[in-house]
């Protein structure tokens, strides 16, 4: 088999992310709430609903990814691949500030307009920068990984690139719908670079009334 299937997971809440605190590169741990969801999606990964037999985990280097993965999937006793290129976009001197400040929420004016791919960040990354980083990183990982089954632990920002990848949308274009902490979003990569979505945001863990039964 040439094709390479990814399961990218967004890592669980940190009090920033509750805060509406733009986090970027700094290393934020998860929070009550991120450990409760991250041991859930364990629970899921535990059933036969979720069929990949995992062959390699991934996770970027940042914390709050990482202590998603081991709490996750520690269970497959599979060693975590440190990624430093999946970490979230760097922020550079805007990390650690409110989101809605730099909104301009109540001036109406925003600081800065992140999703314009020509702007350059002051100590960070444009978002044409980090677009060609995330792409360039799952497609190393695919040919590193060829025929292989990868669960990939990261961060929103990732895998907002890897969706306007896999449907045609511009980086500066609105995304229709939010991307939830340890959601599950399958895609796939040829040996010719072929790019396929498969079930996306899924997150039905952590409603799932079933799953209490494996995590009492």
């Amino acid at each position: 088999m040439s094709t390479t299937r990814f399961w990218l997971i967004r890592h669980g809440e940190t009090q920033w992310n509750a805060d509406r605190r733009l986090q970027g590169q700094l290393d934020i741990p998860l929070s009550a709430t991120g450990v409760m969801q991250a041991t859930r999606l364990n629970a899921y990964l535990r059933t036969p609903a979720f069929e990949p037999a995992v062959d390699v985990i991934v996770t970027s280097d940042l914390e709050r990814a990482r202590e998603t993965a081991r709490i996750a999937a520690g269970h497959l006793g599979i060693p975590l691949v440190p990624c430093p290129e999946l970490r979230e976009r760097c922020y550079g001197v805007y990390e650690g500030r409110d989101w809605a400040e730099l909104k301009g929420k109540d001036t109406g004016v925003a600081v800065i307009d992140f999703s314009d791919p020509a702007q350059d960040v002051d100590q960070g990354e444009s978002l044409a920068d980090f677009d060609r980083r995330i792409q360039g990183a799952f497609a190393q990982l695919a040919a590193r990984y060829r025929g292989k089954n990868v669960l990939a632990f990261s961060h929103g920002g990732v895998i907002d690139i890897v969706w306007r990848r896999l449907h045609g949308h511009p980086l500066s274009a609105p995304r229709p719908h939010p991307i939830l902490n340890v959601s599950i979003n399958a895609f796939s990569v040829s040996a010719d670079d072929a790019w396929t979505a498969g079930d996306w945001g899924y997150v039905g863990h952590l409603q799932a009334p079933a799953l209490d039964d494996v995590l009492s």
